[in-house]
């Protein structure tokens, strides 16, 4: 079992115990709102459970529980997604479900949490990362951990009935 720990936030993988969490965290208003891929939004409990169920075990996908130390509580998801291991590469995403969680830095230090385990004990190369150029928080908090914005992709998501533009990130692993 890999896990990463840093002062306030512990990840630990998903479980089937979890997915009445996941459910609930993708029908907040702010996680509907912003998340670019939504892939536990409108399913009922067992379907969630199905979806976990191939994740786990996957060599190119993990998702990870983000727990709030200090609250003593899971706070969100943390996914890594098309894992490379050729190409030394991964695909990062993020969710701090719990509303009253949010804006106290656990989204940073998770982040950082995930390029601890990607870079450092996975020996990744490179982690990138999209979100949508209107989630200010999503931008605020990758580039204090150290991504750097690569371009823009322009109207590549259809979401609340018109395109959006996704901006790319990157973190080198130096």
């Amino acid at each position: 079992m890999i896990t990463t720990r840093q002062k306030c936030v512990h990840l630990r993988p998903v479980d089937l115990s979890d997915a009445t969490a996941i459910q609930r965290w993708y029908a907040e208003p702010q996680v509907v709102e912003y998340a670019i891929i939504q892939p536990f939004l409108g399913y009922s409990l067992s379907e969630v459970q199905d979806l976990i169920k191939k994740w786990l075990g996957r060599d190119d996908r993990k998702l990870y529980v983000v727990q709030a130390l200090e609250q003593n509580c899971d706070a969100g998801l943390v996914f890594l997604e098309y894992i490379d291991r050729k190409d030394r590469a991964a695909k990062i995403a993020l969710l701090i479900g719990e509303p009253a969680l949010r804006g106290l830095g656990i989204g940073q230090t998770a982040l950082r949490c995930v390029v601890q385990l990607g870079c450092h004990d996975w020996g990744l190369h490179r982690l990138g990362a999209n979100c949508l150029t209107t989630n200010w928080v999503m931008i605020r908090c990758l580039e204090q951990v150290g991504f750097v914005q690569e371009g823009v992709m322009r109207e590549a998501v259809f979401r609340h009935g018109r395109y959006q533009d996704l901006r790319i990130y990157s973190y080198l692993h130096q």
